[in-house]
This record gives structure tokens, sequence and C-alpha cells, in this order.
């Protein structure tokens, strides 16, 4: 058969099959299936969403908490009085151990504060006050 025949063929058949079919109760017959079964959704794309939500909860929550722990580059590096001291000399740091501990023995509570537990809750409030 040649090409010409073939389609010829094809038109009949489409034809008669037209014929045959009655389209509106078709129609009619798919809407009234579709209105008495409800529609069937899938729980495990509800379950799929609901994890999906969790796991972007716990990256963004995370991602908050390590931001808050870890230090960022650009906050201000606090000073430390050790890059004070590095640059001193053997003897200035000796003379400056001295000079700290006769501060610390002027600055020291005297022996009499060896009673402490003795004292009341009135006494240790006026030696505060004191202080």
């Amino acid at each position: 058969m040649n090409e010409e025949k073939l389609i010829e063929a094809a038109r009949r058949l489409g034809a008669r099959a037209a014929e045959r079919i009655d389209v509106e109760a078709t129609a009619r017959a798919v809407v009234e299936r579709l209105r008495e079964q409800p529609l069937r959704r899938t729980t495990w794309v509800r379950t799929t969403w609901l994890r999906v939500a969790a796991g972007l909860a716990i990256v963004v929550g995370g991602g908050f908490v390590m931001k808050s722990l870890v230090p960022s580059p650009e906050s201000p590096v606090p000073h430390l009085i050790a890059d004070d001291l590095r640059d001193l000399s053997t003897d200035e740091l000796r003379s400056l151990l001295t000079s700290f501990d006769q501060i610390i023995e002027e600055s020291a509570v005297p022996d009499s504060t060896a009673d402490l537990p003795e004292l009341d809750a009135q006494q240790l409030r006026q030696l505060l006050r004191e202080g």
C-alpha cells in the first residue's frame, strides 16, 4: 500500500469510530465518575514535605547557633596583656612583679577576717559596706 491509501484508510476508520461514539454521553459518564470518587491524595507527599520543612528548620537553626558560638573574622580581637609583656626585658619584668607584689600587700584584707565564718549576716553586711 502506498501512503495515500494508508491515510484514506485511517480517515475511514476514524470517521466510523467517531460515528459510533456518543461524545456527550461519554463526557457525562466521566464527570459522574469523578464526582463519585473522592480525590485521592497520597499521604506520602504530606509526610515528605513535613520532613523537608523539619530538615530546613534544623539547618537554619543550626546555622544561627553556629554563628553565635563561632566568632567571625570581623569581630574585634581582645587585647591581651601578654602582648604588652613580650616587649619587656627581664629586669623590667622583675621590677613589675615587685611592684605588683607591693600593690597586693597594700590592698590585702587584714588578718582580722580569719573569723569570717563566725560572723552573722548583719556583721557580714557591715563588713562589706566598710570594704
